[in-house]
């Protein structure tokens, strides 16, 4: 099981030992984002509540609390660190620009948790070719649980899974991907052949959303029950 949390929407996370779950999702998840003057949100791709701003994926974004509380430290590819309100942001990104907490407008893009399967990883490694499972950072997902079978967890749309500890998640949809899977990141080279594979092969998607039933932590190693 690996459990990853991303305090800044379309910036690295951080792999964590337990994740906090509430009715919104991983607490702290997304939560901040690069703001444009216009209200835009900073992304990997442009729409109508985003704008692409080339360069986030090469900052690290972490919560300095034990349970991920608190505000971001996002540190630079230069290895210097900024906090919410420093004005760096506007001379790194565009002038205007802030690091800004989620208000009536939410950051994420579909779904509230995301998860995905060991074996999905390999199987699609496996399509680009490689003799590696895919890198989980390339989609960017909250929970990857231990499977044998390849894309299991869309057969668990509309089911419950259930944790250690009484948290509980029902599946919602299978999660389509965007561009935000080729592009290079810090440690990560460009690779389009990710989003091609997928177009091919899955629909565009890999990976499920799911919604919280029952609030609740998610340690390392937690069993998991589908039901």
């Amino acid at each position: 099981m690996g459990l990853i949390q991303f305090p800044v929407k379309s910036m690295l996370g951080e792999e964590r030992e337990r994740l906090v779950l509430d009715e919104r999702g991983v607490a702290g998840d997304r939560l901040w984002a690069l703001r444009h003057e216009d209200g835009k949100l900073g992304s990997g791709k442009n729409s109508r509540r985003f704008r692409r701003t080339p360069g986030m994926l090469e900052y690290t974004a972490v919560y300095e609390g034990d349970e991920g509380g608190g505000d971001p430290v996002v540190t630079t590819p230069d290895g210097e660190t900024l906090r919410p309100g420093d004005p760096r942001f506007g001379e790194l990104f565009g002038a205007g620009v802030e690091l800004a907490r989620e208000d009536e407008v939410s950051h994420q893009d579909a779904g509230a948790v995301s998860l995905v399967g060991t074996a999905s990883l390999r199987a699609l490694g496996e399509l680009l070719g490689d003799s590696d499972p895919v890198d989980v950072r390339r989609l960017r997902k909250n929970i990857v649980v231990g499977a044998d079978e390849p894309w299991v967890e869309e057969d668990w749309v509309g089911r419950e899974i259930a944790f250690d500890g009484g948290l509980r998640l029902r599946v919602v949809e299978r999660i389509e991907r965007c561009v935000m899977t080729t592009q290079a990141q810090r440690g990560l080279p460009a690779d389009n052949r990710i989003l091609k594979t997928l177009t091919a092969s899955r629909g565009m998607c890999i990976g499920v959303y799911a919604d919280v039933v029952t609030p609740g932590t998610l340690a390392l190693g937690a069993e998991v029950t589908v039901r």
